[in-house]
């Protein structure tokens, strides 16, 4: 795992590596910049016009390391825009060898609108080096109107450490660069991860400007970056058969909703589920039926679950299932709440009910992750992860999961394992394909069927996430897009690539 830091820590750890181990900042920013232009340089061609944007802090002072290293590479159609009154030292000296290259500059603060309008005509490449970790709020307007202009360029965009204006406490909201590559310095930054700024990342890669890794591993996490791609399931033994594999009972599907139930019903069997009972209402029970020839299917009723060996409640299941789901709690078996079964949860938490339970998983997406918010945190519930900050996400994350005892797999185009007492896990999946109908309904699906074998609710989470995702990567590779019952298809084979 990688540890996800906040801005602070790597700012220390670039002022401990200049006081304690005696690195000068100059030395720092010289190694810094020439490794952001090594990961870069293959990029772009001698013919590119490149417009580099340095503020006046060290991120403007790396910027113009950047720009110096490829200028003596060749690239000279170059323009470097400044903005900034107040010039960091080290920036400063960047600025004097920059002039003494006599490489173009355009002065930002007091250039006309006409002048500004035309300043990233024809560039290829934009370096922003505006700001850096330090911003601690929104850009001023004169900035945020020089970020928007960059963003709308058909350019690419280079962000060195971080994207401009993307900071832990800054909210999400506020304008800031889109980048499509960013060179990080020392560790990965946290706020990158938030779901509405990490496509403004694009491709994320990590140097080091020459801290110590003495001073490094100082660094303390807010987060984990899963690094792992492929799941590990320990084999299920030569002698398994249905009954071992695990029981699992599902209470979804409803009139309207007759499909959702089905994918994690198939889901379950595909991930080593032996056996599978789908409780459904009596009106779709001749539908159920008809369609799940492997599954048994039975009309609501929550006698006997001692049989089970954990349930899935929610797919498709409609509204009014409150008073249901406190019976299915009761019973304290392993859960996973998905879907309806969460909206249903959250109404009983806003009836100031906290029902006891035995391990649990829920599936949220970002607006159902809101809802259970709102009940149990009204205060804090309207800006998360739409107008919020990176500090304040990750909090109310691990608020809400060690509140409710249970683990978090909140779903967005990454996914945050949240579990009491635990560090927020953030798995990268970057499969847009997995963004279709149902696919919440298969990975609820295999994440019941691990519960069984595994039992640790955070191991499920994680095991059963990179399966999913796996299934995603495969059958895109094989078809490009997909509906959920092809992704199906490819779980059984994810699962059995992930057994040890």
């Amino acid at each position: 795992m990688k540890r996800l830091v906040p801005s602070s820590e790597v700012s220390d750890i670039d002022a401990k590596a200049q006081s304690q181990a005696k690195i000068p900042a100059l030395c720092l920013m010289e190694s810094a910049g020439l490794q952001i232009y090594q990961k870069w340089k293959s990029q772009i061609e001698t013919t590119d016009r490149l417009v580099f944007l340095c503020g006046g802090g060290n991120n403007g002072g790396d910027a113009l390391v950047v720009a110096r290293y490829a200028y003596n590479d060749g690239f000279h159609n170059m323009l470097l825009v400044y903005s900034g009154a107040h010039i960091s030292p080290s920036c400063e000296v960047q600025r004097s060898i920059a002039e003494a290259y006599m490489i173009p500059q355009f002065d930002w603060d007091a250039a006309n609108d006409s002048d500004r309008h035309a300043l990233f005509e024809n560039a290829s490449w934009i370096v922003d080096g505006l700001v850096g970790t330090g911003l601690k709020g929104p850009l001023k307007k004169s900035l945020q109107t020089l970020v928007l202009q960059a963003n709308k360029s058909p350019a690419k965009r280079l962000a060195i450490d971080i994207p401009s204006a993307v900071g832990d406490d800054v909210p999400v909201s506020s304008v800031h660069i889109h980048a499509d590559m960013t060179v990080t310095m020392g560790k990965e930054k946290v706020a990158m991860y938030h779901p509405a700024n990490r496509a403004s990342c694009g491709r994320i890669l990590l140097v080091n400007p020459s801290f110590p890794p003495f001073l490094l591993d100082q660094c303390k996490a807010t987060a984990l970056l899963c690094e792992r791609v492929s799941a590990t399931l320990p084999s299920l033994a030569l002698n398994e058969y249905k009954s071992t594999r695990g029981h699992i009972a599902i209470f979804g599907g409803s009139k309207q909703y007759t499909g959702a139930a089905r994918l994690s019903a198939r889901t379950a069997f595909s991930s080593r589920a032996g056996l599978v009972t789908l409780f459904c209402d009596e009106e779709v029970y001749p539908v159920a039926v008809s369609e799940s020839a492997s599954v048994m299917v039975q009309v609501y009723e929550t006698q006997n679950l001692e049989k089970y060996d954990a349930i899935l409640a929610g797919p498709g299941w409609g509204e009014g299932r409150e008073a249901l789901l406190e019976r299915l709690l009761a019973s304290e078996l392993p859960m996973v709440l998905d879907a309806d079964g969460i909206s249903a949860y959250a109404s009983l938490l806003k009836q100031g009910k906290l029902p006891s339970h035995g391990p649990m998983i829920l599936t949220p997406h970002l607006g159902e992750f809101r809802t259970l918010v709102s009940a149990l945190f009204p205060d804090d519930a309207h800006d998360v992860a739409k107008d919020d900050t990176p500090s304040s996400f990750f909090h109310i994350l691990e608020r809400t999961a060690n509140h409710l005892d249970a683990t978090l797999v909140v779903k967005s185009q990454l996914v945050y394992v949240a579990s009491p007492g635990k560090q927020t896990v953030v798995v990268e999946g970057n499969n847009p394909s997995l963004g279709v109908a149902g696919s919440g309904d298969v990975l609820a699906g295999i994440l019941v069927a691990l519960l069984p074998k595994l039992r640790d609710c955070t191991q499920v989470a994680l095991e059963g996430t990179l399966i999913h995702q796996r299934a995603g990567s495969l059958a895109a590779a094989q078809y490009g897009y997909y509906d959920s019952e092809t992704l199906i298809s490819f779980v059984g084979r994810a699962t059995q690539e992930a057994e040890r």
